[in-house]
């Protein structure tokens, strides 16, 4: 009897043990369960901004959930409903990751075309630019004489060198620190050194543009001090459109006053459409500087100057072979440029060829603008800014998993 209780206990107890490993198990595949399905969620739900993956608890209350399916109806919108659709039938996040960098890319690539196209127009006309800058640039002070030419030829040399290995080595990704550097500080020396000071289109322009260089080499190179380079980099990139704001209000201010119906209808409708682009280019012009909005606002300004860049110099149009192989021009629809003439020269002077380079050379600089906002569409404002934490592509859930 009393071994016959002996197993029975043993039997007991070994059954116990069995049920407890049971209910182990079962937890141990239920809190696999419960964490499979956390990451899943996070995966799914995760809002895309500079980053692809979540970076810690910091990162978690900065990552976007799935709403219930009301809310969500009621904070969709057009751009939301875009994504979506696109989210079903394929993975958004899986197009981010593979084009980014290509994106990155081609907006490097933009920001320094004006670069390229000057390098290569100065190959080719090494001669014609020399002679340019000893006779209008700063040097000519110095007179005409030979060591003028040969000090032109020095500068032009350098900037040479500067622009196109500069541009090169930025596009690859080869030594950004001295790249960034290099081009930063030509585009400081060009307007001096051709005596363009007083040509206030190329100098908003060239801030941009240097506002641009300086964002990239915040991403690039500084570690410590990067957001107060961005800072600098984002408020010089509004300097061109406050420069165009001048024109639109003077045009809305100087409108002929007329008794006719149909010319007051029409000076009118010019009026408000003057204004209207006024406050458009001052108001976007403040969100970028502010960093409110500057990433959505950057990408429309850089869209809208690369129409605005194809209508104004559009160089591809104004030359064409004709039968016998020769250039043609088109001098009736290619029109003088804004820049700043010496004293007794006047737009008459310039040759059909001179003209259809000033139009390449504004467009260049106009896609390398559209480029330098590009970079605050892609990167961000930065830690410096009263959104930094904005975010361009709205949340995106897999409508099927």
């Amino acid at each position: 009897a009393s071994t016959e209780s002996i197993n029975k206990g043993s039997s007991q107890i070994l059954v116990s043990f069995g049920d407890n490993n049971s209910a182990k198990s079962m937890s141990s595949d239920t809190t696999a369960a419960e964490s499979d399905n956390k990451e899943n969620d996070m995966e799914m739900n995760v809002l895309y901004g500079n980053d692809d993956t979540l970076q810690g608890n910091k990162d978690d209350e900065k990552a976007a959930f799935l709403m219930s399916p009301n809310q969500n109806k009621q904070q969709e919108g057009p751009l939301q409903r875009l994504l979506l659709e696109l989210d079903q039938r394929c993975s958004v996040k899986r197009l981010m990751r593979v084009w980014r960098p290509r994106f990155e890319f081609v907006v490097r690539l933009m920001l320094v075309a004006t670069f390229l196209d000057d390098s290569l127009r100065t190959i080719i006309q090494f001669s014609d630019h020399t002679q340019q800058l000893a006779e209008q640039g700063c040097l000519n002070w110095l007179g005409s004489s030979k060591l003028v030419v040969f000090l032109a030829a020095i500068f032009l040399g350098i900037g040479l060198l500067v622009q196109s290995i500069g541009s090169i080595c930025l596009v690859a990704l080869f030594l950004p620190d001295v790249a960034t550097a290099a081009l930063i500080s030509w585009t400081i020396v060009q307007p001096v050194l051709y005596g363009q000071l007083s040509n206030l289109e190329l100098i908003a322009e060239s801030l941009s543009l240097l506002g641009g260089l300086l964002s990239l080499r915040a991403q690039l190179v500084c570690s410590g001090t990067g957001s107060h380079t961005q800072l600098i980099g984002r408020l010089l990139l509004p300097a061109m459109y406050l420069y165009h704001t001048g024109p639109f209000l003077y045009s809305a201010l100087t409108l002929d006053v007329t008794n006719g119906i149909f010319m007051y209808l029409s000076s009118l409708s010019e009026f408000v459409i003057y204004t209207l682009v006024f406050a458009g280019f001052l108001i976007g012009s403040a969100l970028v500087a502010l960093g409110l909005k500057s990433r959505i606002v950057a990408l429309f300004l850089a869209l809208a100057n690369i129409v605005y860049v194809f209508h104004q110099h559009p160089f591809f149009r104004f030359v064409w072979l004709d039968s016998d192989g020769k250039w043609e021009y088109d001098m009736d629809n290619m029109s003088m440029p804004q820049v700043t003439l010496q004293q007794g020269i006047s737009a008459f002077d310039f040759t059909p060829e001179q003209l259809y380079d000033l139009h390449k050379y504004y467009f260049f600089l106009g896609l390398s603008t559209s480029g330098a906002l590009f970079l605050l569409a892609l990167y961000g404002p930065g830690e410096i800014a009263v959104q930094k934490d904005e975010v361009l592509l709205p949340v995106v859930a897999r409508a099927q998993d």
